[in-house]
């Protein structure tokens, strides 16, 4: 009477794996992955995701075709052959140059990458003009009395902002910046079962109790998105605020940027303050020329002091010859003989050569998004060929 057909036993069983993978989806690192993939490089994209909030500015005219076709010829080699999807420059305040791949244009939203690393470091920066932070040497579990681990609590933030906190998190041997990354989001999520992938897939709680600091390693440089996970937590710690608003309400609405998506940790209101914010390339120039003339509203964004710090104005040629990381932004200079551009420059960069310069004695700023890194240096010699050739 009670008997059960293999038919029925076989619906039953059927029913029980799908109800198994159903919850594996929402509650493994695994299942996230399965669900998001990989992140899109341009939007939309899979995932949730939160708005930081801009000036809401009208989109840009479609550019003529003569600034189109400004690009020197060795430039364009350089783009075609990296997989270039956009290429815009800006000098005076004045857009010169503005190109992209057949699909592309003013409205596409390109995925950052680590790109939005650099301006988790300049909110550390902006929350010490604002006296929220003491400075960078604030250890940081005072400012986040949940981390229990006496060797993560003591790191001075400056530590974290330089990359050089001794966390333990990923391992991998780094490679060296000139013409590609560090290790970065896209080698850390080959593992779907390594620490990356929690945390990219679970949110920082799933990764914070097992952190600690080697004191073996302190000081040495070592690309780790855990530093600005970290970052990113104290901020919204002393602000009572998610990252997506002190973004919109301290940069990205000030700047004049329109609406950005920002992905968030499945099934968390955190954003992921190491990756993925999907924005369109002027309103990186609009973001780029606001921080590099320290502001454009009547009032500086940052108090001299700090605002030469992020863009490494005291720092030795030695330094700038080695490729400097300093407060999540990256410094290099232009000494190429015969080249008419030279000197200092500042970059935020992020996987497959997402790139923003800056460069303020020539009052330049050049924003490129590709599929793969384009040469670093050679992409300003040669933009600065097709503003004056």
């Amino acid at each position: 009477m009670f008997g059960i057909t293999k038919k029925q036993s076989w619906l039953i069983g059927a029913f029980l794996a799908l109800a198994l993978a159903a919850l594996l989806v929402r509650t493994t690192p695994l299942g996230a992955a399965l669900t998001e993939r990989y992140p899109a490089t341009e939007w939309p994209a899979r995932g949730a995701f939160a708005v930081v909030h801009g000036a809401n500015k009208t989109t840009p005219a479609p550019t003529n075709t003569a600034v189109n076709n400004l690009m020197h010829p060795r430039l364009a080699t350089l783009f075609s052959e990296s997989g270039g999807k956009a290429l815009l420059v800006s000098q005076a305040g004045q857009l010169k140059l503005e190109n992209y791949a057949q699909g592309m244009d003013q409205q596409t939203q390109f995925n950052s990458f680590s790109m939005v690393k650099s301006l988790i470091g300049l909110l550390v920066l902006k929350s010490i003009a604002e006296g929220r932070i003491d400075g960078t040497h604030v250890p940081l579990g005072t400012l986040l009395p949940e981390i229990s681990n006496q060797s993560l609590g003591s790191l001075p933030l400056q530590s974290l902002l330089d990359m050089k906190s001794g966390v333990v998190f990923e391992t991998g041997t780094m490679k060296t910046l000139s013409g590609s990354d560090e290790k970065d989001l896209e080698q850390t999520l080959l593992n779907p079962f390594g620490p990356m992938a929690r945390l990219h897939f679970s949110g920082p709680g799933s990764v914070l109790e097992k952190l600690t600091s080697d004191p073996k390693l302190k000081g040495t440089f070592s690309y780790q998105n855990i530093n600005t996970v970290l970052l990113g937590l104290a901020l919204e710690q002393v602000y009572d605020q998610p990252l997506e608003t002190l973004l919109g309400e301290k940069i990205w609405q000030p700047s004049g940027a329109s609406d950005a998506m920002w992905r968030r940790y499945p099934h968390t209101n955190q954003v992921s303050a190491y990756c993925c914010l999907y924005a369109t390339a002027h309103d990186w120039i609009s973001v780029a020329r606001f921080l590099m003339t320290n502001g454009t509203t009547g009032s500086p964004f940052l108090p001299e002091d700090l605002w030469r710090q992020f863009m490494g104005k005291d720092l030795g040629v030695d330094a700038l010859h080695s490729g400097d990381y300093s407060h999540h932004v990256r410094h290099d200079i232009l000494d190429r003989d015969g080249e008419p551009l030279q000197g200092h420059f500042t970059y935020f960069i992020g996987q497959g050569g997402q790139t923003l310069y800056m460069m303020p004695e020539h009052d330049l700023v050049v924003v490129r998004f590709g599929e793969r890194h384009q040469k670093l240096h050679s992409t300003l010699y040669t933009v600065w060929l097709s503003l004056h050739s």
